[in-house]
């Protein structure tokens, strides 16, 4: 079970924290205050690393310590996403899921094809829709709205990626990681 009650003094895992690139699944704080804000139950936090970010349930998500004494890999939620680390370190996910549920919205894709078009730029996906009929304009105009933005932080990720990794950084390599973390970001983003 995701997101338990918190109380004061009671030590938190943080699985993810959207849109944040100061902290990563696995580190650990210590609650300082619990309080509900606008419906929401809220936490802030003393986090190892020196952070006092707050904890927003249904925004982002933690576990415990002292929940029957399971490990963090028992639990399949958490082997989820530490495959997937690099999808919250590198990327901005805050914006990329916003992106992929404009894309559903704009229903001229299944989620299972989305991944390209969060590479692809305004450009590209106006070509490839040019002679097609759009069922829902405004919101695939609100995709091509923000598609560079979307194609801009893919590259942007691959490349800290890449430079973190010690990986050369050129158009072969950029190229097969866009695909490669764009396929790791959709399935990301249906499962959360």
């Amino acid at each position: 079970m995701a997101n338990p009650k918190l109380k004061p003094g009671d030590r938190v895992f943080l699985i993810s924290m959207n849109g944040e690139n100061s902290l990563f699944f696995g580190d650990w704080g210590t609650v300082k205050k619990a309080y509900v804000l606008f419906g929401a139950d809220q936490y802030d936090v003393k986090w190892d690393n020196g952070s006092t970010l707050s904890l927003i349930d249904g925004e982002d998500k933690w576990d415990i310590t002292n929940r029957k004494k399971k490990t963090i890999k028992e639990n399949d939620s958490n082997k989820f996403f530490m495959d997937n680390i690099d999808v919250f370190k590198y990327f901005n996910m805050k914006f990329l899921k916003k992106y992929l549920l404009m894309i559903r919205d704009a229903s001229f894709t299944n989620m299972y094809g989305a991944s390209p078009y969060l590479y692809m730029g305004r450009e590209r996906i106006e070509h490839e829709f040019k002679y097609k009929d759009i069922h829902n304009e405004e919101a695939f105009e609100e995709v091509l709205d923000h598609a560079n933005q979307a194609q801009a932080e893919m590259i942007n990720g691959v490349i800290n990626y890449l430079e973190d990794k010690g990986i050369e950084e050129d158009m072969s390599s950029i190229n097969r990681y866009l695909q490669r973390f764009a396929t790791k970001i959709v399935q990301t983003y249906t499962f959360l």
